[in-house]
């Protein structure tokens, strides 16, 4: 008997709770990011300023941090908007991925080797583990 690790893929079966749990923390980073933003751009005519004391080099490096800074949080922002959409179209009762965790599995000579790499899920709703599941058939 050998002993592996193995990922196990937890899922959420969105439920109106759920969804609008996951909604309102979506909003709450989005706003999150556009606070972000504005304090960069607050920020920013801060580090121009003291860097016009330092010379040109120093405003210039100054603008492409501000501006990498800028890019970085707008990307951010995209993407929360782009999951907060996702969520609002996904169906009630459907499976979400919602990440994974490890689990040991026990592997003995004879075992299906296609059915341990078939792995394992664990089945969540409203927090609560509704199922598992092991190379595919509920346990």
């Amino acid at each position: 008997m050998l002993t592996i690790r193995q990922p196990v893929a937890v899922k959420v079966i969105l439920t109106e709770e759920t969804k609008q749990s996951w909604l309102a923390e979506l909003r709450r980073l989005i706003n999150a990011t556009i606070a972000e933003l504005e304090e960069l751009e607050f920020r920013g005519k801060q580090w121009i300023r003291d860097a016009e004391k330092q010379g040109e080099a120093a405003v210039h490096a100054a603008e492409e941090r501000i501006e990498m800074e800028r890019a970085q949080r707008v990307e951010r922002r995209e993407q929360l908007i782009q999951q907060l959409s996702q969520i609002q179209q996904m169906d009630l009762g459907s499976e979400v991925p919602n990440g994974t965790v490890e689990t040991s599995v026990d592997v003995t000579v004879g075992d299906s080797w296609e059915k341990i790499l078939l792995g394992s899920e664990i089945i969540v709703k409203d927090g609560i583990v509704v199922e598992i599941r092991r190379s595919g058939a509920a346990v």
